[in-house]
């Protein structure tokens, strides 16, 4: 055969060997992008797993329980103070005697000074 035939039939393989390669190389780039997503996609499911999980242990924990329902039916233990706020202070010092902007202001001077004593004792 001729030298330039050979020549020419050479370039065509390398030609083609390196559009293979090339090809290989962008493939196996793609795979590795989509890798890295997939990867930050479970890491993202996992947290989200455990943040619900912690949230689910926590709700059928003791303490969130007795905290529920000391919220919701006002309960406290002994020692401690409960302080309710109303979106009016006026209505919830309004008893029999205090109906001035006068005695309402000592009602919570005095609250200020004193705290809650004793939330049951409703003699004051």
């Amino acid at each position: 055969m001729n030298k330039p035939v050979l020549s020419l039939l050479f370039l065509a393989a390398c030609a083609i060997l390196s559009v293979n390669a090339a090809r290989s190389v962008i493939e196996s780039y793609n795979v590795g992008s989509v890798y890295q997503e997939r990867k930050k996609q479970t890491e993202a499911q996992y947290l989200e797993v455990i943040k619900k999980k912690n949230e689910l242990d926590y709700i059928n924990s003791p303490f969130f329980i007795e905290k529920q329902l000391r919220e919701s039916l006002n309960y406290f233990k002994k020692g401690e103070k409960l302080l309710v706020f109303t979106q009016n202070p006026e209505e919830s010092l309004e008893t029999e005697n205090v109906q001035t902007q006068e005695t309402a202001l000592i009602a919570w001077l005095h609250f200020l000074q004193n705290g809650i004593l004793d939330p049951l004792d409703v003699s004051r």
